[in-house]
């Protein structure tokens, strides 16, 4: 069983063109930078991701998201390859309090997107989920956010999909992959 130090959550995912692209756990220095991601966000990829308008990330929300204790609530970023100080995209789990399930999210840089990057950093979320005991993982999800569906598919991990108030709520098994066919 690997280590639940921050070390064993950083590494290099290679994207569907071959490009490596660094990525490592967030930390509260990274809160302007998640700011400046954010603002080069599309107001679609804002909607699909927050549910609403926001136009800005305020001090406060880059805080809250940047201030995580690696075990229970976890945040990984990739760094742009020509600017390494630049997020190009985040993943990132919230345990729900006394249990081995978790919310996960995601977002990427619109010109990042179709790359395979999400897919790739949700990959490496999984396994630090693993590594700190949380068997599912639970996604909102607007209806006709097609990207996050489909990374969620082709995680090809067990899943169930209910439908509520305006979004889905996708259930994730965590389950190794050798395990879930």
């Amino acid at each position: 069983m690997s280590d639940q130090t921050h070390g064993s959550d950083e590494g290099f995912v290679t994207l569907l063109d071959g490009t490596p692209i660094r990525y490592r756990p967030i930390v509260p220095t990274d809160a302007p930078a998640l700011q400046r991601f954010h603002s080069r966000l599309s107001a679609k990829s804002v909607y699909q991701r927050f549910f609403g308008v926001m136009p800005i990330l305020s001090d406060a929300q880059a805080n809250r998201f940047t201030n995580v204790d690696g075990v229970d609530r976890v945040a990984l970023v990739a760094l742009d390859p020509e600017t390494p100080g630049e997020l190009i995209g985040v993943t990132r789990y919230d345990r729900e309090p006394g249990t081995d399930q978790a919310e996960y999210a995601a977002i990427v840089a619109d010109r990042w997107q179709g790359r395979g990057l999400g897919l790739a950093l949700t990959r490496q979320l999984i396994d630090a989920a693993r590594r700190r005991g949380i068997s599912q993982f639970f996604a909102l999800v607007l209806p006709e956010n097609a990207r996050m569906l489909n990374l969620l598919r082709d995680l090809g991990l067990p899943e169930r999909v209910r439908y509520r108030d305006g979004y889905e709520r996708i259930e994730v098994e965590l389950q190794p992959i050798a395990d879930s066919r």
